[in-house]
């Protein structure tokens, strides 16, 4: 399986790529060209072509939560390709918000996008093998704490704002005959929770891989604040308990908290960016 990152926070300045706040992995599984997250743009495509990988050729996408950074580009998408099918919770429609303090924004997905492409989009709120050994779970079991984050983060409905529970994530898991790869978008239900979850039900398989960002930065807008003790040492706990093997990851998870799991992990974590390539 080989994994490009199309889209991340950050890039190596010695590629011509172009990085933006958001998530897009491009997938080649088999015959299956698979997209989780398409960031919150078209410049996915403009670095995809940049690395040989022709839009048109994407079967699926999974989109991991309702968050704009993470959805946008369906516009994109859906004018570059005809076939793909879109799949994520139903719950990823609504509207969601980013408060801290005066600072109130919707940071939904646009709602264009489900008005115009209705037709291409698949809503999946139940565990399901979507292609063969491509498989979607939509039930996170809660076992510690979630990501502090979320306490800025809101749905909006008739018109008030209540704190999101997040039920909009999702998790990719990818089976092959070594083992499974867990793919998260932002982790907003807690990255230890997620893995847990794929645990509980693929409880024979060894983790190989773990991909995508972890939430583990406080307040978003200030990245000088780093998560605390016990959740790095929840976290690196179980990825050494379960002995997985690959952990890529950058986006959502933030530089300091990347650093302290580097100490703790050491060759096993690496930070993810724009146009990084992975072979699993």
């Amino acid at each position: 399986m080989d994994i490009i990152a199309l889209i991340e926070n950050t890039v190596d300045k010695s590629k011509d790529l172009i990085n933006e706040k958001g998530l897009c992995l491009y997938i080649k599984k088999d015959n299956n060209n698979i997209l989780f997250d398409v960031g919150k743009s078209n410049n996915f495509i403009s670095n995809a072509r940049k690395l040989g990988i022709n839009i048109k050729d994407i079967d699926i996408v999974i989109i991991s939560h309702g968050h704009h950074d993470h959805g946008d580009g369906l516009l994109a998408f859906f004018r570059e390709n005809t076939k793909g099918k879109v799949y994520m919770k139903k719950e990823a429609s609504k509207d969601y918000y980013f408060k801290f303090m005066f600072f109130n924004r919707s940071i939904r997905i646009n709602e264009e996008i489900f008005k115009k492409y209705s037709d291409r989009i698949i809503y999946i709120d139940d565990f399901k093998e979507i292609y063969k050994d491509i498989y979607i779970i939509t039930d996170i079991n809660k076992r510690y704490e979630i990501a502090k984050g979320n306490k800025y983060m809101f749905i909006s409905e008739n018109g008030n704002l209540t704190r999101d529970t997040f039920n909009h994530e999702l998790i990719m898991v990818i089976k092959e005959d070594n083992g499974i790869s867990i793919f998260t978008g932002c982790s907003h239900n807690g990255v230890a929770n997620m893995i847990k979850t794929v645990k509980s039900i693929f409880y024979k398989e060894k983790i190989k891989a773990l991909i995508g960002g972890f939430h583990l930065i406080k307040i978003p807008i200030l990245k000088s604040l780093k998560p605390s003790r016990g959740e790095i040492d929840i976290l690196s706990n179980i990825i050494i308990n379960e002995n997985i093997e690959a952990i890529y990851t950058g986006h959502c998870t933030g530089e300091k908290a990347y650093k302290e799991l580097k100490n703790i992990l050491g060759e096993r974590i690496k930070y993810l960016s724009t146009g990084t390539k992975i072979q699993i």
